[in-house]
């Protein structure tokens, strides 16, 4: 079948003329070349603006960062003045010979006078003048020799004590600043100094030299223009007239291509090779030393704005090549064939009714896209809804103590409408005994429920939040999240609410509740358990007082609710053995401290226990036979030592959670195992990621990223942040390790990045950590 034949045949025609094929393919063509001399304009002149641009925003940079330096550096050069002018300090340049008793006083005058002027710029960690004669170090309130200062306080990193020494003692020095270097000083911290000396003759020429050693902190002068590139992809370098780097952020500390004398103008930029690719220099002069402010941009990282605008006017040429095809094809053929198709598809199981009959295909599909946005909408309506429901089943599980940990992060609650003051929470429940006063049906009890947690969440919020919800038939419970007062303040405020609560619904709507008042829990955690209090001592406080033969008459307190029951065999059935054993240990406290009676109540206590895990048993897969016979002599028997029958029955408990998970959850919790082994013992490795990890668990990343989000509660990079956070501060706090020797010891190449990250999480810098544990020991 030749050419014509087919698109005959596509067509629909016996026969299609050839003229007809070649005008559709020339016209075809010229379209594209037109497209393409767009395209080709289009980029050429998005690449120009997109340079223009990036030139603009590196002077406008370089001016800010010039205006902030410069500011700080004209503070240190007025330091340096205010100091060399100092009429203590001419008088001991003055001198020569032995040091008298006259200058070792004008000395401590000095010292005590340097302290004025160390606060003149941020810039200034420390300053120093030193006499080579007597190799004296005077500072702000500090005189000391050379060999201690840059021995013990101050240890540089390539220089020693000798090495100042010999180069304070050089005759030709006038000024100069040394490049940044490492300092530690004699607690192990250390800093980043960029050094300035400057040589002091004496008066008239006579007397002894001196050398002037200011110590400008490397990070105060590096935060000058850290935050303006700290979004940025390039660097920004400071250069002398010795085409040293004085400062940079650059953490490799690269030295330049580009030479001092090469950026002869005020300011400019140049363009060069540097690291194998196209890189852009631009900079400015200091009007105070005379440096050289560069930042250095990778050419290729500014032009990916402009590959953008390319790609997306090669997608759009693909795209109107296609429309123009499809156009051309459209006065070829001269019908909709695949557009009906399409619509065909789309209305496969839908009849056109009504005005949708009138429509093209196009306003069809417009008409159906609508109607599915429509849709959406509604749907996401009825999410919204919902969520009122959703609250009051949440809280009604927060309360019990059943939520989950993924259910109160901050985004849940917010969806939900939760909002919560601080980490105070109290249980306030209350039970209707009598409502005839007010209601004469239990049909109306839905009507009694709105206004008791109605009153109950406005009492609750006039200081504080509270939270409302139905828990069964004729019980109520209030979620109280306080404001933050005192501990004391905050069991006044409960019993407030609680008492005007019961005085509103009793006055006014003729209502007996009793309410049960929790302890306060100090995290959201233990509100189950702050559940538990209030379930057990409702009704206490209404108590008839029996006078004095109450004592003798009492009976030991027993509290074994169906809904305790029922909350511990949930905990053994989830697997969650840290909860039912939290539970259980509660549960035996309260029944065995309790008065009078306590090892009565205690034992019976345990005999309902077993009969509980007795049960559970009967359910439970791969349990032992022989702890079902021991679980039933259990039920029958009266424990002896009440201590070591419950400790026996806890064993059993935890036992059986055990099975439950390994049952449901064994291939979940041995990849999480997994997982987790592989950060604690790899946390030092640099390279360490989700994608090394799911690699040699034989995993997809993106699996690995959402289940350990799921089965943790967290994401995997929180995860090794926080391994490698708590071995960091263990190292600061139990050895004498440097900054930067930890740093590598917990996976960072250097110190710059870990100080970093370590102030992310903590708040303070490492240095101040360590500072903080030593003054804490001291103390």
């Amino acid at each position: 079948m030749n050419k014509n034949m087919m698109i005959a045949k596509l067509s629909g025609r016996r026969w299609w003329p050839k003229g007809a094929w070649n005008a559709f393919f020339w016209s075809y063509m010229a379209l594209l070349v037109l497209l393409i001399i767009i395209g080709s304009l289009l980029y050429w002149r998005a690449k120009a603006v997109v340079e223009q641009s990036v030139d603009h925003t590196n002077v406008a940079l370089l001016g800010q960062l010039r205006v902030l330096a410069d500011g700080q550096l004209e503070k240190v050069r007025q330091l340096e003045q205010q100091v060399m002018t100092l009429p203590e300090l001419q008088l001991l340049l003055g001198e020569n010979g032995p040091i008298s008793a006259q200058q070792n006083l004008n000395m401590i005058t000095l010292t005590n006078e340097f302290k004025r002027y160390l606060s003149m710029s941020p810039l200034v960690y420390d300053y120093y003048v030193y006499f080579p004669q007597t190799q004296t170090m005077l500072g702000p309130g500090v005189r000391t020799s050379a060999d201690i200062l840059f021995g013990d306080v101050y240890r540089f990193e390539n220089r020693s004590a000798s090495d100042w020494m010999a180069f304070f003692s050089q005759q030709n020095m006038s000024w100069q600043f040394l490049p940044e270097t490492s300092v530690t000083n004699n607690f192990g911290e250390q800093r980043w100094i960029v050094p300035y000396t400057r040589y002091m003759p004496a008066a008239g020429g006579y007397g002894q030299k001196a050398a002037l050693l200011i110590l400008i902190n490397g990070s105060e002068l590096r935060s000058l223009f850290q935050d303006l590139v700290t979004d940025g992809p390039g660097n920004i370098y400071i250069l002398d007239s010795s085409n040293r780097i004085i400062s940079s952020t650059d953490e490799r500390q690269n030295p330049l291509p580009v030479r001092y004398a090469e950026m002869a103008e005020d300011h400019g930029k140049l363009e060069m090779k540097w690291k194998g690719e196209e890189t852009v220099f631009s900079y400015a002069t200091s009007r105070v030393y005379g440096w050289k402010y560069v930042v250095e941009v990778p050419r290729d990282i500014f032009l990916q704005e402009v590959r953008q605008v390319k790609n997306l006017a090669i997608v759009l040429l693909l795209v109107a090549a296609l429309a123009g095809a499809g156009v051309s094809l459209y006065l070829a053929y001269r019908n909709y064939l695949p557009l009906r198709n399409l619509v065909r598809t789309v209305t496969e199981k839908k009849q056109p009714v009504g005005r949708e009959r009138e429509l093209n295909e196009y306003e069809l599909i417009q008409s159906i896209v609508e109607t599915s946005r429509l849709t959406e909408s509604e749907l996401q309506t009825r999410l919204l809804r919902q969520a009122p429901i959703i609250r009051v089943h949440f809280l009604s599980r927060l309360i019990r103590g059943y939520a989950e940990p993924h259910e109160l992060r901050q985004e849940s609650l917010q969806f939900m409408g939760l909002r919560f003051l601080s980490s105070n929470y109290a249980v306030i429940l209350m039970e209707v005994e009598d409502m005839s006063g007010f209601a004469k049906d239990e049909q109306e009890w839905t009507f009694v429920s709105f206004i008791i947690s109605n009153i109950a969440e406005d009492l609750a919020n006039e200081r504080h939040v509270g939270y409302a919800t139905e828990l069964d038939q004729g019980r109520i419970a209030l979620l109280l999240n306080f404001s933050g007062e005192q501990a004391a303040e905050l069991e006044q405020e409960r019993d407030r609410i609680a008492d005007q609560l019961q005085q509103v619904l009793q006055q006014r709507f003729r209502l007996q509740v009793s309410a049960g008042k929790s302890f306060i829990a100090d995290s959201m955690q233990r509100i189950g358990e702050a559940f538990r209090d209030a379930l057990k001592r409702r009704g206490a406080e209404r108590e008839p007082d029996a006078g004095p033969c109450r004592e003798a008459a009492a009976v030991p307190v027993y509290h074994y609710p169906l809904e305790i029951e029922q909350q511990l065999t949930n905990f053994v059935k989830s697997g969650d053995t840290e909860k039912t054993k939290q539970l259980l240990e509660a549960l035996y406290k309260d029944h065995k401290e309790s008065s009078p009676g306590s090892e009565a109540s205690a034992s019976y206590f345990l005999l309902q226990a077993a009969s509980t895990l007795f049960r559970i048993v009967q359910y439970t897969p791969r349990v032992d036979p022989q702890l079902g016979a021991k679980l039933f002599s259990q039920v029958r028997e009266q424990p002896g030592d009440a201590e070591q029958a419950f400790i026996e029955l806890k064993a059993n408990f935890i036992g059986v959670c055990r099975l439950w998970r390994e049952g449901r959850t064994d291939q979940t919790y041995r990849t999480l195992e997994a997982v987790k082994r592989i950060v604690r013992e790899r946390y030092g490795q640099n390279g360490l990621s989700v994608g090394l990890i799911a690699d040699e668990l034989g995993l997809t990343q993106s699996y690995l990223s959402s289940f350990f989000k799921k089965a943790a509660g967290q994401t995997l990079m929180e995860f090794i942040a926080s391994v490698r956070l708590e071995e960091a501060k263990r190292l600061l706090a139990c050895s004498g390790c440097t900054i930067g020797q930890i740093a590598k010891e917990v996976g960072y190449t250097n110190d710059i990045g870990f100080i970093r990250f370590f102030k992310k999480y903590e708040g303070i810098t490492p240095g101040q950590f360590r500072e903080n544990l030593h003054t804490e020991h001291r103390s």
